[in-house]
């Protein structure tokens, strides 16, 4: 389980250090891709078997093929390294806003990692604490 919010320095090799107690539910691996909010999303492989299914069962048309695409070409297996870090490619750290020697937020999101931008992180959960006492159950 993910739970809580840090913020760690991503390397110049793009590296960024997973919290020690993520670290346990990240040592079988982790699959880096996409998220719908601008983030990065980082899931354990096992988990993130269970959201591929998810996706592979979506629509047929042009949108869910497109999503698909998204989705999977844009993921990344990796195993954090020996001083438990994780490496975000190029590709998804131009899509996340990530610059290497900045620091990023990592959110633990129950089953799931986000990797964010620091500022766009601060600016969006702003608006959920604004906007949560208005959400229902």
């Amino acid at each position: 389980m993910f739970l809580g919010e840090y913020y760690h320095s991503l390397d110049g090799k793009g590296r960024v250090v997973m919290p020690s107690g993520f670290r346990r539910d990240l040592e079988d691996g982790c699959v880096v891709t996409k998220g719908q909010d601008g983030q990065l999303v980082l899931f354990p492989t096992s988990e993130f078997e269970a959201r591929a299914a998810e996706v592979r069962e979506g629509p047929k048309n042009r949108g869910g093929r497109r999503f698909s695409r998204t989705v999977f070409s844009g993921a990344d297996l990796q195993e954090l390294d020996k001083s438990g870090r994780v490496l975000v490619k190029p590709d998804l750290r131009t899509f996340a806003s990530l610059e290497a020697g900045t620091e990023i937020a990592v959110i633990g999101v129950y089953d799931h990692v986000e990797l964010w931008n620091k500022e766009l992180y601060i600016e969006d959960r702003a608006e959920g604490d604004r906007r949560y006492p208005e959400e229902d159950e």
